[in-house]
């Protein structure tokens, strides 16, 4: 019988393979909770497999799966000639091969468990990429019941849940949540929302538990009750994040390279993307925004020319952070994604003390101010600031200051 992996019928495939390549690093473990969380949004693993060249196998047969097809049979007959001829089937005793002294039975249902969940999450981050390309026609999220013959109780609880898109709960509760859970959702648009009766669900009626849980890493998280330890994290948007971090690094080789023309079109993919949507609604780490040219990066002293735009400013932004500052929640997605050219094609930049550039630029309609700083110890120079401004302010607020260009 087929697996049931037909909700993603209407999914990219591109998507998927993305969010699949994205894992590109491989990492031995001994135990499945040494790698939790978002970790595997950027590696592979399988646990009890110490070899980096079985682990490598297994990574390449998976990846054939996504980019390809194909059922969980037909990947077992394709990956069970190198499993054993490498001893890694039934009853394996061996350190070198597993990383532990135990003896590890290695079956079919150990093999649908790995097939299913890299699969499974695979498919969760390309879906959440198709969620945010499309969260403006259909703001909300509905959990929808699990395909399985045996049902969990609470996650029974759940089905009917309806949340926006960018609600904190997906960033949990997102399914696949355990292991061979087949819970899935459904996006739905305002208008069906009202046709069938349905409300947004009240804060105070989601699920408050947690348990806490030990990985074998150290240190001690916790889980939402309901969530198998390692899925109470979104893949979508682990994989988005992994996609930025990736970014800046690849932006970064690129202008240290003197590959100019590289790193603008890198930039301006990854402001295009779905991962720049989710950093604007729920900012975790940071994300590139704007490329210096080597002059404004030698004024300051910066160590990078790529500039980045850490969570905390874009919290900042949000207005999230009142003792902090109002922000400006009135930007849009949009307005943000004018940050490359706003820096790149400045009427007019200024340099105010040792370490920080005041920009002020026309664009789509509006004269803009942004504000990049590059601290001591950073490893990239950070957009601190971004709002509307008028062009009568740009006089008294740069007149005091060293003009580096002005295109007035």
């Amino acid at each position: 019988m087929a697996d049931n992996l037909g909700y993603s019928i209407f999914m990219e495939p591109t998507d998927v393979v993305r969010a699949f390549e994205t894992r590109g690093e491989l990492r031995p473990t001994v135990r499945w909770s040494e790698m939790m969380h978002e970790n595997h949004a950027v590696a592979f693993t399988v646990a009890k497999i110490a070899k980096l060249d079985l682990l490598r196998s297994m990574h390449t047969s998976i990846g054939d799966v996504i980019r390809n097809g194909g059922t969980f049979e037909e990947w077992k007959s394709g990956i069970m000639p190198e499993l054993q001829k490498a001893g890694w089937w039934g009853a394996v005793s061996n350190r070198e091969l597993t990383g532990t002294d135990e003896t590890i039975i290695v079956n079919n249902r150990r093999l649908r468990t790995i097939y299913n969940t890299n699969v499974r999450m695979s498919m969760a981050s390309g879906h959440w990429q198709r969620i945010q390309r499309q969260k403006d026609v259909m703001p909300y999220l509905r959990y929808l019941p699990s395909t399985s013959e045996h049902k969990r109780p609470l996650h029974m609880s759940w089905y009917g849940i309806l949340l926006p898109v960018d609600h904190p709960f997906w960033q949990t509760h997102f399914p696949p949540n355990g292991w061979g859970c087949k819970c899935h959702f459904e996006q739905v648009t305002e208008r069906r929302m009202k046709r069938m009766g349905w409300k947004v669900t009240p804060d105070s009626d989601l699920p408050q538990g947690a348990q806490q849980f030990f990985p074998a890493a150290g240190g001690a998280i916790m889980v939402p009750d309901g969530i198998d330890p390692g899925f109470s994290y979104n893949p979508g948007t682990a994989h988005l994040r992994a996609i930025a971090a990736k970014t800046v690094t690849s932006m970064r080789d690129a202008t240290d390279a003197g590959m100019e023309a590289v790193a603008d079109t890198t930039l301006r993919e990854i402001v295009a993307d779905p991962a720049f949507d989710q950093f604007l609604a729920l900012p975790r780490g940071a994300f590139p925004v704007a490329i210096l040219d080597r002059s404004q990066q030698q004024a300051i002293g910066a160590t990078a020319r790529v500039v980045v735009m850490p969570e905390g400013v874009m919290r900042k932004q949000l207005g999230v952070m009142p003792g902090v500052s109002s922000g400006h929640p009135e930007l849009t997605a949009d307005n943000y994604r004018l940050l490359p050219d706003i820096v790149s094609r400045a009427l007019v930049v200024a340099q105010q003390g040792t370490n920080r550039l005041i920009y002020f630029s026309d664009a789509s309609g509006n004269i803009w101010k942004a504000v990049v700083r590059q601290d001591v110890g950073d490893a990239l120079p950070v957009l601190v600031s971004f709002h509307r401004s008028r062009e009568r302010n740009i006089q008294p607020e740069t007149k005091n200051l060293t003009i580096l260009v002005d295109r007035r």
